[in-house]
């Protein structure tokens, strides 16, 4: 059984149908794909629906064989590393790792799974730190951890590639190092800063999809 599994996804962000092609997209634990759009809007279309922040017209997306198309944000095992990290600028790593933590859980709850998660990603250090202090590869480190620090487990984590922002690649190498049992999706707006992650038979694009 495949971790995530997309087929038959048809959407409309900008009033013209679209769809992946091929279809389906399906990715084991441990395995890295992409998909390819064609700007950065394009991308972040597609991603809000992984996400839950938008719902398709019509297909599924499941992940360990279980649908969640319509599920909400917060009940869906797909973590987020944004372009250039997304983090607060204004709070210390800590305080954006709890953010992801806390959801209404006692504090030494959330300090241990800070901490855990911190070893885990080798960010130890930086936990006193404000976002603009680190290096880029070390801000997609913590993006990564506050993911993971989710209270509902991670299985399928998406990281975004932007054209404009600093490479993926050590987001990628961090999830899979962290946790081998994840599945990892790239969704970029340019295939040619991602030929590396992954092979062509892992490389999805979005397509126009034919009109009903």
């Amino acid at each position: 059984m495949s971790l995530l599994e997309i087929t038959g996804l048809t959407w409309d962000p900008r009033a013209t149908r679209r769809r992946l092609a091929p279809d389906p997209l399906t990715l084991d634990p441990g395995q890295t794909a992409v998909v390819v759009a064609a700007d950065a809007a394009e991308a972040d279309a597609f991603t809000d629906l992984l996400l839950g922040l938008e719902m398709p017209l019509g297909g599924r997306i499941l992940v360990g064989g279980e649908e969640i198309t319509m599920r909400l944000p917060a009940e869906r095992e797909i973590g987020l590393v944004p372009a250039n990290a997304g983090l607060l600028p204004h709070l210390t790593v800590e305080r954006n790792l709890a953010l992801a933590a806390r959801d209404d859980l006692a504090p030494s709850f959330v300090h241990g799974r800070i901490a855990y998660m911190a070893r885990r990603l080798d960010i130890q250090g930086f936990l006193r730190s404000r976002p603009h202090e680190l290096a880029h590869d070390e801000r997609l480190s913590v993006a990564l951890a506050r993911a993971l620090c989710r209270l509902l487990p991670v299985k399928v984590m998406v990281i975004e590639d932007r054209t404009g922002c600093g490479p993926c690649h050590a987001a990628v190498s961090g999830a899979l190092g962290a946790d081998p049992g994840l599945a990892v999706l790239v969704v970029t707006d340019d295939r040619t800063r991602v030929a590396s992650l992954a092979s062509p038979s892992h490389y999805w694009e979005i397509a126009d999809a034919a009109q009903p």
